[in-house]
């Protein structure tokens, strides 16, 4: 990858990203461009203290991000030590990060809460409506969308940790409603205008919706479908369109992103085989997002993976499948522990992500699991950056990153007790 052409991650006076020819002796790296898990190195990071390992980062890697605060050797490039507001896409490095800046407390979980019902309930109308007369309750949907947008950031990371809820029998109605949380808050962080954030949010509301119109046999078919099947399938994003053009309540915009989230850079989407920027914004933006989702969810024919893989799948897909600086932008959005994420700690213990700020790093504050009978109860909350973490015989921190819905813990649960603490404490 070309440096000047790939967009920097945010800088911080504490974190570099550097060229890895600009890699020292004694940086501690936290990030790089490729997947975490490909590599045999400790989740929270790893320092460079052999001659061996800065070659090794130096042929494997275009980038590498270094924090300064745990590193022995505070070498800083003269080109870093002026820092420009907006990267080389025009992408705004404080902006992206409004999902780390936003909190996870008993007030934001209990609007988001309200919200997320409101858009189930809408969501669960709109396909009700489509089963029974062919059409969409397109009205309603912009209004629920509409109410989610006014309030979006106060309570994003909320609405974020509401997206890792997974029901199987309830796929398609939750998957609609994730992907229009998840597109509307990455809308934000790319600074897109009011409107682009409502249309982005209602054509990832309405994008899978085409869906009911195909034979339900099919969709819940658990092996390989057959090129007959499968051709069936593929009409979803078609019938969805042709819905919108009927109803003429929403914009081009919204109908053509439902049509075009099946796109591909690389032309080897569909249905029109659209190739690069032939395909439209709002359509690139929502297939990454889909995707992002149906990987970290349970379907019929494949497991949940975790939020890290999702991550890693779409990172080795960019520029081919997925558009590539909407890829890029989605992992700067979401980071590598995002609020809600399951995660196993070194101790042994299972804990929920809380919050994530973007000077924390892999650090995270969370809140320990424990189980009683067949439902999972919040703990004690845990800051890994505290000195109570680091002064452990073995120092806290996350080990593994598990897939949502791991044994049984169910996230709305765990949000309904955040919630009902706050209320007994009143």
């Amino acid at each position: 990858m070309d440096w000047d052409e790939f967009f920097n991650r945010p800088v911080w006076e504490y974190e570099l990203e550097l060229r890895p020819s600009e890699l020292k002796l004694g940086h501690f790296v936290r990030r790089m461009n490729i997947p975490w898990q490909e590599t045999d190195f400790p989740l929270q990071g790893v320092l460079v203290d052999s001659l061996d390992l800065k070659r090794w980062f130096q042929q494997n890697c275009s980038w590498v991000i270094v924090d300064l605060d745990r590193s022995p050797n505070k070498f800083r490039p003269a080109r870093l030590r002026t820092l420009p507001a907006t990267d080389a896409s025009g992408i705004n490095s404080y902006a992206i990060q409004v999902l780390r800046r936003s909190p996870i407390n008993q007030t934001t979980l209990n609007r988001a809460i309200d919200q997320y019902q409101r858009l189930d309930r809408q969501a669960d109308r709109l396909i009700e409506q489509i089963e029974r007369t062919g059409q969409m309750d397109v009205p309603g949907a912009i209004k629920t969308v509409d109410n989610v947008a006014d309030a979006l950031e106060d309570n994003l990371a909320a609405l974020v940790w509401l997206t890792r809820i997974k029901q199987k029998d309830r796929y398609t109605a939750q998957h609609c409603i994730n992907v229009a949380i998840v597109c509307m808050g990455l809308a934000v962080g790319l600074q897109w205008s009011r409107d682009d954030i409502r249309d982005v949010g209602l054509a990832g509301l309405l994008h899978d919706l085409g869906k009911v119109k195909v034979d339900a046999k099919i969709l819940k078919k658990s092996g390989r479908l057959s090129t007959a099947e499968f051709d069936e399938v593929k009409k979803h994003s078609r019938y969805g369109f042709e819905m919108l053009l009927e109803d003429g309540l929403v914009s081009r915009n919204v109908a053509e992103a439902v049509l075009c989230h099946h796109e591909q850079p690389d032309g080897q989407g569909y249905p029109q085989g659209l190739v690069g920027t032939e395909i439209p914004p709002l359509a690139r933006l929502i297939a990454v997002v889909d995707a992002y989702d149906a990987i970290t969810s349970h379907r019929s024919y494949d497991p949940a993976r975790s939020h890290h893989l999702a991550l890693g799948i779409l990172w080795k897909q960019r520029g081919t499948q997925f558009d590539q600086p909407t890829v890029e932008s989605l992992i700067r959005f979401m980071g590598w522990i995002t609020p809600g994420t399951l995660v196993c700690l070194n101790t042994g213990m299972l804990a929920v992500v809380l919050e994530s700020p973007y000077e924390q790093g892999l650090k995270p504050l969370v809140a320990l699991l424990s189980r009683e009978g067949d439902r999972w109860r919040l703990g004690k909350k845990l800051d890994l950056d505290s000195e109570e973490a680091r002064q452990a015989t073995e120092p806290v921190h996350i080990k593994d990153v598990l897939p949502d819905g791991y044994q049984g813990i169910d996230i709305r649960q765990i949000g309904d007790q955040i919630v009902a603490a706050s209320r007994h404490s009143e």
